[in-house]
């Protein structure tokens, strides 16, 4: 039986705003803005280099429904260059990117194999004249799919079979559950690879048969650190090889340090810059960092803005090299000189402030103005359950500080 070489890759989110860092200095941002369409041209260009049967793009290609002309053309030139190596690219769209008719009409090459129905179809993969493999997929015509469509996908006549679902779990709690499955579900289809989308951290949900999130290929915030890339397959009857490709051309990382013996804004730098000389061999890079166990010097450092203009320091130092590095935030996390849990469950007047910002009604309530400000608004998106608590600690944190500094 003749072997498969394929690339399975998802969430794509080309033309991503990144809207969280349009702080940043112009060049960094348009060097972020072109993150997503350098991943896809890494994705080519691996295609290309492993000499692929075929490419499995599992939807959310694009960030938006809408997308511009620009984004469209970099994923034309895309399947053409695919198209010249006789490539095909299958590709469905999800809850980010479901269909329009706009993306129908346009003129793409012959090599690309677009599942249009909402309702699961199939393509037929064909190598040397021969039925090969049968592909099935479908996409969003609406921003969620809550229909569990797994019983649509039924084996035909072809050696193999492979299954595109851009969904997730079901009861699945980090993610909207967007066409929900069972994972044993899958497993009875008796499929030889099922490729996933719609999880950005990579995943392996099962190993036989192979069901697989790749993740998505470029990072675009602090929640998706680390390598982002594809997977290359080989696949036989006899077994499965995958491999992971990294594809993105900007990491986005998280550093936790240990400040309990950091006394000066000096041993404060050394212990950064350890950190990051970690990271200059892993390419261009963003880092949140986040102190723990630290001491009331670190805390005056922090709430009194100085630990702002250290950063200013070590940017300007970082950001001329090839590979830089951008430190976007420093935060105070975890344990600190102030023991919150204590004060919190204490019967006192700073246990009831605690208590009372636990209401996440009352948050709502009170950024409600700032959110509807006329001015504000048009700089503003909705937060999420995350941002929202971090941001409630962050206020509970500088209420302490100033509430307790003079104990300290």
């Amino acid at each position: 039986m003749e072997q498969l070489r394929f690339i399975h890759c998802a969430d794509l989110h080309i033309d991503s705003p990144f809207k969280g860092l349009d702080n940043l200095p112009t060049s960094l941002f348009k060097e972020v803005k072109q993150s997503t369409f350098k991943a896809l041209e890494h994705l080519v260009q691996t295609a290309i280099k492993k000499r692929v049967d075929f490419v499995l793009m599992v939807g959310d290609i694009f960030d938006q429904s809408t997308q511009s002309v620009y984004a469209q053309m970099q994923f034309l030139q895309a399947c053409n260059q695919l198209n010249a190596y006789n490539i095909s690219v299958y590709v469905s769209f999800g809850n980010h990117d479901y269909m329009q008719r706009d993306f129908i009409n346009m003129n793409y090459p012959p090599n690309v194999y677009v599942f249009k129905k909402e309702d699961v179809t199939t393509y037929i993969y064909k190598k040397n004249n021969h039925p090969l493999v049968t592909i099935h997929g479908f996409s969003y015509h609406s921003q969620a799919v809550y229909e569990n469509k797994t019983s649509s996908y039924n084996k035909t006549t072809t050696p193999y079979h492979i299954g595109m679902l851009h969904g997730s779990v079901e009861q699945h709690t980090e993610h909207d559950t967007y066409a929900p499955f069972k994972v044993q579900e899958l497993v009875n289809k008796d499929f030889d690879y099922w490729a996933l989308g719609h999880i950005h951290k990579r995943q392996h949900l099962k190993e036989a048969p192979p069901i697989i999130y790749p993740g998505n290929i470029q990072g675009r915030s602090k929640k998706e650190i680390g390598e982002k890339g594809c997977y290359y397959v080989e696949l036989s009857k006899s077994r499965t090889d995958l491999t992971f490709i990294p594809l993105q051309s900007i990491r986005f990382e998280q550093v936790t340090i240990n400040a309990s013996e950091l006394l000066t804004i000096q041993s404060i730098e050394k212990a950064i810059m350890q950190e990051l000389n970690l990271l200059t061999t892993q390419g261009k890079s963003f880092v949140w960092v986040n102190f723990e166990y630290y001491t009331k010097e670190v805390a005056d450092f922090y709430y009194e803005g100085m630990l702002t203009d250290m950063i200013d320091f070590i940017n300007e130092k970082m950001v001329n090299n090839n590979d830089w590095i951008w430190i976007e935030s420093i935060d105070l996390k975890g344990h600190g000189i102030i023991d919150k849990e204590s004060y919190r469950n204490g019967e006192h007047f700073l246990g009831e402030v605690l208590k009372l910002s636990q209401d996440d009604e009352d948050t709502d309530c009170e950024l409600d103005p700032l959110w509807k400000h006329p001015k504000a608004r048009k700089f503003l998106h909705d937060l999420t359950k995350e941002e929202k608590d971090e941001l409630l600690e962050e206020a509970e944190n500088i209420l302490l500080y100033q509430l307790t500094r003079k104990q300290n």
